[in-house]
């Protein structure tokens, strides 16, 4: 799989388990990291992200939001 696709996969699974975790839909969970640019910062910081488990990248999302005063 290329880098690319990995990092679409790792992108997917996080709106997935942010939804799970903040009990908001999918659709609005993609379009609070697409607003934020919370695709890019994943993308940006994946070669540090692939390491780490999916729970302690959303965290690392939850810190960046709330840096930037979003409110989920």
């Amino acid at each position: 799989m290329s880098e690319q696709m990995q990092i679409l996969y790792m992108q997917t699974r996080l709106v997935r388990l942010a939804s799970e975790k903040w009990g908001v839909p999918m659709a609005e969970v993609a379009r609070l990291f697409a607003d934020n640019k919370v695709f890019a910062y994943i993308a940006n910081l994946w070669g540090l992200f692939h390491l780490e488990g999916d729970e302690m990248v959303l965290s690392d999302i939850d810190d960046y939001l709330k840096q930037k005063k979003v409110r989920v």
